[in-house]
C-alpha cells in the first residue's frame, strides 16, 4: 500500500482551506515554528533499541529454564544469539549516527544504512508520542536525518534527473520564485494537489532525485514510499497561517538542495537569465 494519501476538499472549512487527510486531525493550532532537528529522532531510536535489548533479554531470561530442560546449552546458544544482534544493532546504529551527522557513510554499502532506519522508524513514532513529543516535531527531525542519509548515499558522479514537487498550498509568490529557477537549473517543477498525483507524477517523469517540498506529515509519508527508490531531500514548508493554506519555505534551503543534485547554474545559464 502506498503512503501517499491524496488530499480531499474540506467544503465545511469556515476560511475556505482544503485540509489534506494528514491533517484531518488538526486543532487549529498554527504549529508554525517547529525546528527540532536529527537530535530528537536520533534520541528517539536510541530509546527503542535499547528497550528492544531490554526486552529480549528479559524473555531470554524467563524461557532459559525451559531451554535447559531440552538441553542444557540451548541457554547459552541464546544469550550469544541475543549478543550478536546486540552488536550488529550498536553497529547499525553507529553508522546511522555518523551519516545523519558528518555526511559520510563508513561501511562498504553506504546504502544499508536505511535498513536500521526503516528499523526503528514505527517505533520511534510509537515512542516519542508516549513521551508527549507531538508529531509533527518527531517528523521534522525524522526528516533531517533522512536528508543527511540522502546526501551522504548518493551515488557520485551520476547525473541526475531532478524532480521538485511542490504542493498547492504554498504562498502564490513563493509558487512564482520557484518555477522561475527552472531558468537556471535542468529540473523539473511540479505542483500537485495530493500524494497520489504525486506518486503518478514520479512514475511518469521516472526521475533519479526528488525535492519534496510539503508538511512534515506528508514529506514522512513520502520518503517512506520512494525513499528507498531515489534520492529524495524533503523541505518541510511553514505554516503561519496553519495547515494547507499560504505556506511557505525556506528559498536558500531549496536551492541548496538543488544544488547538491544538479551543481550550480552555468555561466551559459546565467548569462541567459540576465
Amino acid at each position: 500500500m502506498s503512503h501517499f494519501k491524496e488530499y480531499q476538499s474540506d467544503a465545511n472549512s469556515s476560511d475556505g482551506r482544503n485540509l489534506g487527510d494528514e491533517w484531518m486531525d488538526w486543532d487549529g493550532k498554527d504549529n508554525a515554528h517547529i525546528k527540532d532537528g536529527k537530535g530528537m529522532f536520533i534520541s528517539l531510536s536510541l530509546l527503542v533499541l535499547a528497550m528492544s535489548a531490554g526486552a529480549s533479554a528479559a524473555f531470554i531470561y524467563l524461557i532459559s529454564p525451559r531451554l535447559a530442560m531440552w538441553h542444557a546449552h540451548l541457554p547459552v546458544l541464546a544469550w550469544m544469539i541475543a549478543a550478536l544482534l546486540a552488536v550488529a544493532a550498536v553497529l547499525w546504529f553507529v553508522q546511522m549516527l555518523v551519516t545523519a551527522f558528518a555526511r559520510k557513510s563508513p561501511v562498504i554499502h553506504p546504502a544499508r544504512v536505511r535498513f536500521l532506519f526503516d528499523l526503528v522508524f514505527s517505533g520511534a513514532f510509537r515512542t516519542g508520542r508516549m513521551l508527549g513529543v507531538s508529531r509533527d516535531r518527531i517528523g521534522r527531525s525524522f526528516v533531517r536525518v533522512s536528508n543527511e542519509i540522502s546526501r551522504a548515499t548518493k551515488p557520485s558522479g551520476r547525473e541526475e534527473k531532478l524532480l521538485v514537487l511542490l504542493p498547492r498550498c504554498l504562498a502564490k509568490d513563493e509558487l512564482k520564485q520557484i518555477n522561475d529557477l527552472k531558468d537556471r537549473y535542468p529540473i523539473s517543477i511540479h505542483t500537485v494537489s495530493g500524494g497520489e498525483l504525486a506518486r503518478k507524477k514520479v512514475k511518469e517523469l521516472k526521475p533519479t532525485a526528488v525535492i519534496g517540498v510539503a508538511c512534515e506529515r506528508d514529506l514522512v509519508s513520502g520518503i517512506r514510499d520512494v525513499g528507498s527508490r531515489f534520492s529524495v531531500i524533503g523541505i518541510p514548508n511553514e505554516r503561519p497561517h496553519g495547515p494547507c493554506k499560504d505556506t511557505r519555505i525556506d528559498m536558500q534551503e531549496l536551492i541548496d538542495a538543488i544544488e547538491f543534485f544538479v551543481g550550480p547554474p552555468s555561466t551559459q545559464m546565467k548569462s541567459t537569465v540576465q
